[in-house]
């Protein structure tokens, strides 16, 4: 039993601090968008693949850089021991995917150039002498516009394999990325409260910082508050039951974060939610 418990820790702790489940999340965080806009399904299941592997590289690439400084944060001294591990599973996972990625690159060209900014905008949310996540108050706001334009306004620039631009979105996918936004900055409060204390050491201004913990669960409640009423405006079949499903969860998952929360509550219970919300509209939708 004592054997069994440690295999499962580990589990765990690789497929989370690893970063492979929040390459999960950004997966089903962008396939989702072609199940409510059927002319977006072939350009969204592309991206979410591309997304996926990004986002594992990329993630892990901030923890390369973060776990090279002096820590006694648990999730960066594991990230010490098995970086090798995890850079090796990198590389073959580019390796495996470089045909695909060429054929997306191919495909979807005219995106292309925002994804790679929006992959500049992320190395300088990180790396000096940017360190964009320092300015006071836009960390979450940053990271949802990051997510956001990757996972939904990049794929919804095209209908099928033809590019359209975003000039000619329609007013439900305008909702749908505004409503995404909200949802993605509330998610990030969480994790902001689990860091409060590492950020107060670091100079990272972040909500709960500036305006303490009470403050930015409230405005992260508002936040999904909006990421519900929006969809009585989105002309979807059974979108409002889902959202009515994610609400009470993540009003949940918001309510209950404390800084003395195990890094698994955030990991797999907060980031879980963007999972639960695309297995909902997979089935519902």
């Amino acid at each position: 039993m004592v054997f069994a418990r440690k295999i499962a820790k580990d589990l765990l702790d690789f497929i989370g601090y690893s970063n492979l489940f929040l390459a999960l999340a950004v997966f089903c965080s962008t396939i989702q968008g072609g199940f409510i806009f059927k002319e977006a399904a072939d350009p969204s299941v592309s991206f979410s693949l591309l997304n996926f592997v990004a986002a594992f590289c990329l993630y892990n690439l901030q923890r390369i850089f973060q776990s090279s400084m002096p820590t006694t944060d648990t999730r960066l001294v594991w990230y010490r021991r098995n970086k090798k591990w995890i850079f090796t599973i990198g590389i073959l996972i580019a390796i495996g995917f470089t045909e695909t990625a060429w054929n997306i690159f191919i495909t979807y060209k005219q995106g292309i150039f925002v994804y790679c900014i929006c992959a500049l905008l992320s190395l300088f949310y990180f790396l000096p002498p940017l360190n964009l996540r320092r300015i006071a108050g836009i960390k979450q706001f940053y990271i949802a516009l990051i997510w956001v334009l990757v996972c939904i306004v990049i794929p919804f620039m095209f209908e099928e394999e033809h590019f359209t631009g975003a000039m000619y979105f329609k007013k439900d996918q305008i909702l749908y990325i505004i409503s995404q936004f909200c949802f993605i900055a509330a998610l990030c409060i969480p994790f902001d409260i689990r860091d409060i204390n590492k950020d107060r050491e670091e100079g990272t201004k972040s909500l709960p910082v500036i305006l303490g913990i009470k403050q930015s669960k409230l405005i992260a409640m508002v936040l999904m508050v909006f990421y519900f009423v929006i969809a009585f405006f989105i002309e979807t079949q059974n979108l409002l039951l889902v959202r009515g499903i994610i609400l009470p969860v993540t009003i949940g998952a918001i309510y209950f974060s404390e800084p003395k929360r195990h890094r698994y509550y955030t990991i797999y219970f907060v980031e879980g939610i963007i999972i639960l919300q695309t297995i909902l509209l997979a089935y519902l939708l």
